[in-house]
């Protein structure tokens, strides 16, 4: 049965209180964690941790990228696409996991940490987690229950916080970190399989996969180009630069991608479903859009110029002097992040229309460029590896959003004007907050007062000028909490 636009509307705008709900918190209290567990434990254990979080990542790509895309694209699945896509995905992570545990041994030898082969081992398990949850995420998305998501990750969330940071104080040391990562991972998994309908079942359509496959290889290798691009310069710092520079540069890109990740995860899992039901449907496909670059604007531009504008402050009286070398990489990465909306929401679209082709062709063009400038850059330091992340989305955002124009009628010209008064409205505020910076008063003060001048100047200057997207988002939460 076919829906209204207005119920459309309705689960769009229900996805995506769930969904900012669920990032907001997680965001919160995983935030609050990652502070506690930097100030017990030494910049060389996160180092370990993020390669080998890094190469557990690569791995992922082929086990949640493409299969389910596929599942949400398909506007007629049922239950034997979802128990052979989650077959599949299940076969190919045991594999993936055997090779990761045999050549363990391989990649300690190879980065000289003995330490890795045990950590790999262990981590590695996600894998086969990750093959049930894919799927799982795919059937909440497909059917907008985005209160389902909310719960599993703000539990998996808690119980894996207590669990690192017990074990940290515990001085378990770089097990403490892993026990974190395993545990978000299984809880959010069994949460989901308690609350949503969906089951894996002893069913499997050869036929139906290679339709699936044909679609979903793209994106396999899309992503598996994406994650390798973003991670191939923690791997050379890694293998060239020490524990500590690897643990600055992954903590400085790390506060940023936790604002840029829940907000683009958040946009992206209620628009992606959304664009697929009205995939033939030009006008209102731009119009979603539409609305997506703008929300997406007016909400990340100012957390992460504000965060730039903060981030000495913040590292001083959050994390210690131990780890103020990481705030450069803070306000790099916060710039680099800016355009990242823009990026996600154009291959969403072209995902939603079957365009799975046209994300790869994208991919490999950003790719070879981005991976031109790494090039050039990694001689000169992490300083300027961090710094070539910047001019390598700018090539990213033109390339994505190029093909929007022929697909739904949305070109850049007409993009960068809707996001131009959210960006500097940013920019003045940021300034602002910069400049307050310079008083002399109590970091931990002058850190809280900096975060309220932003917030201030900024929903002031939204208020006063009735800002379009300032009032949309006004009344859509007003409704939402009206209607609970």
């Amino acid at each position: 049965m076919s829906e209204s636009g207005s119920d459309i509307k309705t689960k769009t705008v229900s996805g995506l209180f769930y969904r900012f709900m669920e990032r907001i918190l997680a965001q919160l209290i995983s935030t609050v964690v990652s502070i506690v567990l930097a100030r017990i434990l030494m910049p060389e254990e996160y180092g370990v941790i993020a390669l080998v979080t890094v190469l557990i990542t690569l791995c992922n790509v082929f086990v949640t990228d493409g299969l389910g895309n596929a599942l949400i694209q398909r506007k007629d699945a049922d239950e034997t696409d979802f128990s052979t896509c989650f077959w599949a995905g299940f076969g190919l992570s045991v594999v993936l996991y055997a090779i990761l545990f045999f050549c363990a041994p391989l990649l300690a030898r190879f980065y000289e940490k003995p330490i890795l082969t045990s950590i790999i081992r262990v981590m590695g398990i996600r894998l086969i987690v990750a093959s049930m949850n894919s799927v799982q995420h795919a059937y909440v998305s497909k059917h907008m229950q985005f209160r389902k998501f909310f719960y599993s990750t703000l539990i998996g969330t808690v119980i894996s916080s207590v669990v690192g940071i017990y074990l940290a104080y515990r001085g378990a040391g770089v097990w403490a970190l892993v026990a974190q990562y395993m545990t978000n991972s299984v809880c959010d998994t069994f949460v989901l399989l308690i609350t949503i309908k969906w089951k894996p079942r002893l069913l499997f359509s050869w036929q139906r996969f290679k339709k699936f496959f044909a679609y979903a290889w793209k994106l396999f290798v899309s992503g598996f180009l994406n994650h390798f691009y973003s991670e191939v310069r923690t791997l050379i710092i890694a293998k060239k630069y020490s524990d500590s520079d690897l643990a600055f540069y992954n903590k400085g890109y790390s506060f940023p991608s936790l604002i840029i990740g829940n907000i683009n995860t958040s946009i992206n899992g209620v628009i992606f479903p959304v664009l697929a039901f009205s995939n033939e449907k030009k006008e209102e496909m731009k119009r979603i859009v539409k609305r997506g670059f703008k929300t997406a604007s007016y909400i990340i531009f100012p957390l992460l110029l504000g965060f730039a504008a903060v981030a000495e402050t913040f590292v001083e009286v959050v994390l210690t002097d131990k780890w103020m070398e990481c705030a450069v990489f803070i306000q790099i990465f916060c710039i680099s992040d800016l355009l990242s909306p823009m990026n996600s929401i154009a291959s969403n679209v072209m995902r939603a229309v079957g365009r799975s082709d046209l994300v790869l062709k994208n991919n490999i063009i950003i790719k070879v460029i981005g991976f031109g400038f790494i090039l050039m850059s990694v001689r000169f330091g992490v300083f300027w590896i961090a710094i070539s992340t910047v001019a390598a989305t700018f090539v990213a955002t033109v390339v994505n959003n190029l093909p929007l124009k022929s697909m739904i009628g949305y070109s850049i010209k007409e993009e960068f004007i809707d996001v131009l008064p959210y960006l500097l409205l940013s920019v003045v505020m940021s300034v602002l907050v910069w400049c307050v910076g310079f008083l002399n008063i109590p970091k931990v003060l002058l850190l809280l007062f900096q975060v309220l001048v932003g917030m201030g100047v900024y929903v002031g200057i939204s208020e006063l000028f009735k800002l379009e997207q300032y009032q949309y988002l006004k009344k859509s939460i007003a409704e939402k909490l009206r209607k609970r």
